[in-house]
């Protein structure tokens, strides 16, 4: 018994040390290997330095500037574009326990004095690739990660703009409806709720770039559940206001599962500018909002009069 608890807690404190020791290194540097060869670069990983960390409600993007590529890794140094690995790589990130070693570093504290706000961490992917990052405060690290490389010091302003649009902050848009509960062969009344129509914009810098993105609805597309649509510029109004947003019903809901499935299609115009200048066209997107509306048969009762 007493060797088995021995041998538990040397693998415990092995474990340990391997932890410590693979924080105790800085980005861009690999621990000793077990063969006893020096700590050396890793061209192929990018220090904290040259990462960023920007989050919204459709995930987390992890920019990356690579100067030095190894071999198969993406991209090259001699080119300027910026690749996005969000379709090839499953990434997530992981905040990391400081440890006494790595936090009495002298690494550790001129980077934490240069990322105010941001706690250490990592991005790691399925495909192997990993690299540290300085993660701002109230970043969701179980959202959904993107990885975008660009190369040197270059920023690819549409990447950006691209990666923008796709975590805008779009409201999650309700529809209403009166009545409640909708009447065969009478109008109902339907609007948005949760957004007015007004532009949603956001913006980021990466290397002196600043890049601002912007978008503006075009068109609603209604879908009132029983074939029936129609393309408008409104979002209706809130009752007790008479709604331009109207349908009639020709049947019960009963037989489409006890409720029609209405959805109104926003199809929004985008922009983006750099460093403040002039708007230049991003190709539009589209959201889809959908509710349930059941709608009920009115049946007539024939009173007999009384003898």
């Amino acid at each position: 018994m007493t060797s088995h608890r021995n041998h538990t807690v040397v693998v415990s404190l092995l474990a340990m040390l391997v932890s410590v020791m693979a924080l105790a290194y800085p980005p861009g540097v690999e621990a000793q290997t077990p063969d006893g060869n020096r700590p050396r670069p890793d061209p192929g990983r990018p220090d904290s330095t040259n990462v960023s960390v920007t989050s919204g409600p459709n995930g987390v993007t992890v920019y990356i500037r690579v100067t030095e590529q190894s071999p198969g890794s993406v991209g090259g140094p001699s080119s300027n574009s910026s690749v996005s690995t969000a379709s090839t790589r499953s990434c997530r990130l992981s905040v990391h326990n400081i440890g006494i070693v790595l936090s009495q570093s002298p690494w550790y504290q001129q980077e934490r004095a240069a990322h105010p706000n941001h706690v250490f961490g990592s991005v790691f992917c399925d495909d192997g690739f990993s690299t540290f990052v300085w993660i701002p405060v109230g970043t969701p690290t179980d959202a959904n990660v993107q990885v975008v490389f660009v190369d040197g010091d270059a920023v690819d302003p549409v990447t950006v703009a691209l990666e923008l649009l796709n975590h805008l902050p779009i409201p999650d848009i309700a529809i209403e409806a009166n009545p409640s509960t909708g009447l065969v062969a009478l109008p109902s009344w339907f609007w948005v709720d949760g957004y007015d129509g007004s532009a949603i914009s956001s913006s980021d810098a990466l290397s002196g770039v600043e890049v601002d993105v912007e978008i503006q609805p075009l068109s609603y597309r209604w879908s009132f559940g029983d074939g029936t649509t129609a393309e408008t510029t409104s979002l209706g109004q809130r009752y007790p206001d008479e709604s331009d947003i109207q349908h009639v019903y020709e049947q019960s809901s009963l037989a489409a599962g006890g409720a029609y499935t209405i959805t109104v299609e926003v199809t929004f115009a985008a922009q983006y500018r750099i460093n403040g200048g002039a708007w230049e066209a991003l190709g539009p997107i589209t959201r889809s909002f959908s509710n349930d509306y059941p709608v009920q048969q009115l049946q007539s009762v024939i009173v007999g009069q009384r003898p």
